[in-house]
């Protein structure tokens, strides 16, 4: 599959919401609502992983605060596709910039699932390392129903 890098998303105008009034947090919510869609952080110096628990779910992977398990998180991606992700991280790393691509993770029912993953590097106050969001392609809808309780007219 090929490798797409580009601009990082810091030379992105950055779209207004203060006129909307929609926070962050309001984001977060709306993406995570319609799909698994998990944040994650790389950290350079340690090489730790830390993940969301949408990430965790997507690889199949129980929920920790903690550092997440690189060995049985790479193993749950498709042999192909695990030269990819390394290639990515370190020219990330190297060049300071954004990346996306899209591999297979093991669907735990003998096949794969098409996920997307979107990051950028950061080398700021809050530390230098890369930070990205991954969500599948499938759409695992979670709905809300409302039940209706009027008497038909």
């Amino acid at each position: 599959m090929p490798l797409h890098f580009e601009q990082p998303v810091i030379d992105k105008t950055e779209q207004s919401r203060a006129h909307i009034g929609i926070t962050d947090a309001d984001v977060v919510q709306m993406l995570a609502a319609y799909r698994l869609f998990g944040f994650w952080r790389i950290d350079i110096e340690t090489g730790h992983f830390f993940a969301s628990e949408d990430v965790h779910a997507i690889f199949g992977l129980p929920y920790s605060d903690g550092p997440v398990n690189l060995t049985e998180l790479m193993s749950r991606i498709h042999e192909e596709d695990r030269s990819l992700i390394a290639q990515t991280f370190e020219e990330a790393s190297l060049h300071g910039v954004g990346f996306h691509f899209v591999y297979r993770v093991d669907n735990r029912l003998g096949g794969y699932k098409l996920v997307r993953s979107v990051g950028r590097f950061r080398d700021d106050e809050s530390g230098g390392g890369i930070v990205g969001v991954t969500y599948e392609f499938v759409e695992r809808l979670r709905v809300v129903g409302f039940e209706d309780n009027t008497i038909p007219r």
